[in-house]
């Protein structure tokens, strides 16, 4: 399958290497969080890099690269699941405030018994049961109880059997849960409007790794602890011409969820493998398209690479190539700051609770 190779024998449709025109979004006042001057320079030092050689072959595959009979593989994939509860439309609309959110998970008692369940369950080892769904809101916060209904939800339309699958799914739960609580606390840092639309983004992202293993389990093995995301994408692009962003973004569609959340989905990869200089998304688009991508980088570090500690994580010091493109985009967009925010205890307590709790 070398055609996903920049070099390779695919003929691609003639356009660039971002497809879509730029737009232009609303502009969103950002919080002042100012990068320091050592910062600033080391991020002008970073962005001279050469691009690495596995890095710059991958061609990042959007749905509109797949041509017709490879489309139809991709939608029979996607339609082989069933449409999930329509509590996956409130989820996906909010149910910030506690409240709402025990009222609407109560009026399902499948539900709330099997979010009892999971939270129970040996994977959070907490040291006291918690007995109610009210309870569970208090102590683990709204983020975390939505991922909980969310899994619950995909838990029925999807299937994971073997012990490989099963490694796999939690693992790709614990990045979500953690990429989750990471977008809402930097969109919050940066005053962005509605952060907990950024949380669900990142709590959905990975919708597509879900599907992929629950239709094809023996590609669960890409799945498994220390692999990085370009690795993923590669074996995805070659054993399904496709990737988990072009499945993500088709399921929320099959879904009738909001198409924001399918465009930010069907671009949560592209920071990846598009410089800054190739991506002709606004400059708004990529600031959210960024910030989805940090947060589910953080996620990973903390489900395949073993992060416990979130102090501990240097993004500049990074040298795997996922984060390649970062700091660029970090000085383009005048994000220098996040480096402050990622560093700041205040910012990042929500998210190192969920680490503690289901790190790993």
């Amino acid at each position: 399958m070398s055609w996903f190779k920049r070099g390779g024998k695919k003929e691609i449709p003639q356009s660039p290497v971002n497809p879509v025109a730029k737009t232009t979004a609303p502009t969103v006042a950002l919080a002042s969080v100012e990068a320091s001057n050592a910062d600033v320079e080391t991020l002008e030092a970073l962005s001279e890099r050469k691009t690495p050689d596995s890095l710059a072959d991958l061609f990042l595959v959007m749905e509109e690269h797949l041509n017709e009979l490879e489309l139809e593989d991709i939608r029979a994939l996607v339609a082989a699941l069933r449409q999930p509860p329509p509590l996956i439309e409130r989820l996906t609309g909010g149910l910030d405030d506690p409240e709402e959110l025990r009222e609407a998970i109560l009026s399902s008692p499948t539900l709330s018994a099997d979010v009892l369940r999971v939270v129970n369950s040996a994977a959070f080892a907490l040291s006291s049961p918690i007995s109610s769904i009210e309870h569970a809101v208090a102590y683990l916060g709204t983020t975390m109880v939505r991922g909980l209904v969310l899994q619950s939800t995909v838990g029925q339309v999807m299937k994971f059997e073997t012990d490989v699958q099963k490694a796999a799914y939690m693992r790709i739960w614990r990045s979500s849960y953690v990429a989750s609580a990471a977008a809402q606390a930097y969109a919050t840092a940066l005053n962005l409007e509605h952060p907990s639309v950024h949380a669900t983004r990142a709590l959905l992202v990975n919708i597509g790794d879900l599907a992929l293993i629950s239709a094809r389990p023996e590609l669960s093995v890409i799945y498994a602890t220390k692999t990085g995301l370009l690795g993923r994408v590669e074996a995805q692009q070659h054993d399904v011409m496709a990737n988990s962003a072009v499945l993500s973004s088709m399921l929320v569609r099959q879904w009738s969820l909001p198409e924001d959340l399918c465009e930010a989905l069907r671009h949560s990869l592209t920071p990846l493998t598009w410089a800054p200089d190739d991506n002709e998304r606004s400059t708004e688009q990529q600031r959210e398209d960024l910030i989805l991508y940090l947060a589910c980088r953080i996620g990973d570090e903390v489900a395949y690479a073993g992060l416990k500690d979130l102090a501990q994580f240097d993004l500049l010091a990074q040298e795997s190539p996922d984060f390649f493109h970062v700091p660029d985009y970090l000085r383009r967009l005048e994000l220098g700051g996040m480096l402050r925010v990622l560093a700041d205890r205040s910012h990042g307590r929500r998210v190192q609770q969920i680490v503690d709790t289901f790190g790993g």
